[in-house]
């Protein structure tokens, strides 16, 4: 039997970011550490985001609407 390695930050981070980022109201995801960040628009917003990911704990932040400079 082979063993599967656990998933790194930059990984989980990785596909979470391409599982939320679709959704409306989500802005972007980081992690700093071994947390993930997922940046939202509105609170109600934060209701789409895990509260951990592949074993990773998940915060969230409400920053607004981001809009380029």
């Amino acid at each position: 039997m082979t063993a599967v390695a656990a998933p790194t930050i930059e990984e989980a981070a990785s596909a979470l970011r391409r599982q939320l980022l679709p959704l409306p109201g989500v802005v972007a995801v980081s992690h700093v550490g071994n947390t993930i960040i997922v940046y939202v628009e509105r609170p109600e917003d934060a209701a789409k985001v895990p509260s951990s990911y592949m074993g990773f704990p998940v915060v969230v932040k409400v920053v607004g609407r981001v809009t380029a400079l």
